[in-house]
């Protein structure tokens, strides 16, 4: 098996008031009508996980294409674990697959399954990692992330802030305002014809800046480079 070198995160603000139990049966009904590859109908598809003694709870789905993945961790709901608006506190799921690999479309993947499974999750951000790239990236521009870490008001690549663009992000309406400061129509606007994908999703916008299976990392940060200053940032 050829080692997975794509992932797809997945966020969704956790909610007390929304059991782990009610989140699980909704994200695998959504799950379930969702076509092969990413579909869950006919799969073994766990129970609701249990926290137990941890501050949160994880299951994996193993689909029959080889490489192709699906993590999730639901984060505690006891009304004594006090979340801060943060990613940190996020329910999140990755999707882990092969972007070359001979039995996915990895093309129609970022265009039309991922796209799916973010609805699915009810995702508030979703960000495809393409290798090490991002962690390569974010090191060449280490004084500019420090200098954002320093402020406490900032949830860097989090529920506030947009600082790398990877080959394939979600933003909600709520995450568009608070990181662009507009909304997703001024995103589409401005990327329409700059990117491979741009539309609307749910109520924010999701974008393919790069769907090459073959991307180079001096490929990922020319579009980082060239398409930051078009949506306004640093």
């Amino acid at each position: 098996m050829k080692r997975s070198n794509f992932r797809f995160y997945m966020h969704h603000r956790a909610n007390h008031d929304v059991s782990i139990e009610t989140r699980h049966a909704g994200f695998a009904l959504r799950m379930m009508k969702l076509p092969r590859p990413l579909g869950w109908a006919g799969l073994n598809v766990p129970p609701a996980p249990d926290c137990g003694d941890e501050l949160g709870a994880s299951f994996e789905i193993v689909y029959p294409v080889a490489g192709l993945e699906l993590d999730c961790r639901y984060v505690y709901r006891g009304e004594t674990y006090k979340y801060e608006d943060e990613a940190f506190y996020d329910d999140k799921a990755w999707i882990s697959l092969t972007p070359k690999s001979p039995q996915i479309d990895y093309r129609k993947m970022l265009h039309v399954h991922l796209a799916g499974a973010t609805v699915a999750f009810e995702a508030y951000a979703a960000h495809g990692y393409f290798g090490a790239y991002v962690v390569k990236y974010e090191g060449l521009h280490a004084a500019e992330l420090r200098a954002l870490h320093d402020r406490p008001d900032v949830d860097i690549n989090g529920r506030n802030n947009i600082f790398t663009l990877n080959v394939v992000q979600y933003w909600d309406a709520e995450l568009c305002q608070r990181a662009l400061g507009y909304g997703r129509d001024e995103v589409i606007k401005r990327l329409t014809g700059k990117v491979p994908l741009v539309q609307p999703l749910m109520d924010g916008v999701y974008v393919v800046f790069n769907d090459n299976p073959d991307l180079t990392f001096e490929e990922f940060c020319a579009h980082n480079d060239r398409l930051k200053p078009v949506l306004g940032l640093q």
